[in-house]
């Protein structure tokens, strides 16, 4: 049974999601058409998901920008049973155009109200935490969890080249602004002649400088 405590650092991919109380409607209540919605109101759905792409996790400008992404049935209105679900912004993902090409209507869980059953089928998450599914190596490589995690990263191919260099970059990322935290207090002791020697802070602009590289700062 998989540890259900997230992986540690893990806070800079897949983020909790929530959905805003109420989506842009028509005077009368009813839905705007998808179309209509798309055109006028993706923002809100962006926004939700965090400015990413909810199955890849690549954040909008890494992959384009908005025009660059799309909005995704999560339950495909073709299949039977989610007809009425093709105007509904509650229904609607923030996806890049990739990740959205692959899923297209797949929806391959028999279950009548879970979107999978622990084996195929994607994880909604606005509903649950995608980091109880995935983790990321060091390689920046997602790695499955539980189930259905294995089936998304080979039916949407979440370990693609240009992925994962994205995930190398914001780990890198983050190991710099946890770099910067802890030595900020020692270099600013250095300026008033206080603790380190040149030759220690020599070494710590050296390390500063490769994360800044390799984090692409």
């Amino acid at each position: 049974m998989p540890d259900e405590t997230p992986v540690p650092n893990l806070h800079e991919f897949f983020p909790l999601l929530s959905r805003r109380e109420h989506y842009s409607r028509k005077a009368d209540g009813a839905h705007y058409s998808y179309s209509y919605f798309r055109e006028r109101f993706q923002h809100e759905i962006a926004e939700d998901c965090k400015l990413r792409c909810v199955y890849c996790d690549s954040h909008e400008d890494d992959v384009g920008g908005r025009e660059s992404m799309q909005i995704d049935h999560f339950r495909p209105y073709t299949k039977a049973g989610f007809e009425k679900l093709e105007d509904d912004a509650k229904n609607f993902h923030h996806a890049c155009a990739r990740c959205n090409l692959l899923k297209s209507d797949k929806w391959p869980c028999s279950h009548a109200t879970e979107p999978h059953d622990d084996t195929v089928g994607f994880i909604d998450p606005f509903v649950e935490d995608r980091r109880l599914y995935f983790k990321v190596s060091d390689e920046g490589e997602l790695v499955p969890l539980r189930g259905p995690a294995q089936y998304l990263i080979r039916v949407l191919a979440l370990n693609r080249r240009y992925l994962k260099l994205l995930r190398l970059k914001k780990r890198f990322q983050g190991l710099l602004r946890k770099y910067e935290a802890e030595k900020l207090p020692q270099w600013e002791a250095a300026l008033r002649g206080e603790g380190m020697t040149l030759s220690e802070l020599a070494a710590d602009f050296s390390e500063y400088r490769r994360l800044s590289r390799l984090s692409g700062s």
